[in-house]
């Protein structure tokens, strides 16, 4: 079974290593397709573009504006959470929250992969 959550937040990247701010918490509450007791999900995170504009940050009038075209996306990414798989009543139990992960534009880097100024939309799945 896999369950996407999309959420509210958009994030834009200006530097390497960034952390995403404001941070994703998600709790899960109802019933999970659990087969078996020992069922074990684990939650991830990808970040794709809102939209296929670059953008640029207008100090004077405290605003980002678009800039362009954006360049085309980088190949999707998922991050897993640290603290999963775990078990269905310990994942209706905790928040998950993705403070820890950071994000890049370095296409090499194994971690979470952005690219730089674009609007960006945070996705949260769980599978067992």
């Amino acid at each position: 079974m896999v369950v996407a959550v999309r959420c509210t937040q958009t994030s834009i990247g200006q530097q390497s290593n960034l952390r995403m701010f404001p941070t994703v918490r998600v709790s899960f509450s109802g019933p999970l397709r659990q087969v078996t007791p020992a069922d074990r999900y684990v939650v991830l995170l990808d970040v794709v573009p809102v939209d296929n504009r670059r953008y640029r940050y207008a100090y004077h009038r405290s605003a980002w504006l678009v800039a362009g075209k954006a360049d085309p996306p980088p190949p999707a990414r998922l991050y897993a959470h640290p603290d999963t798989p775990v078990g269905a009543d310990a994942l209706r139990k905790q928040v998950i929250s993705f403070e820890k992960v950071k994000l890049t534009n370095n296409e090499m880097d194994k971690n979470g992969q952005v690219s730089q100024i674009i609007a960006q939309q945070p996705n949260v799945w769980t599978g067992s």
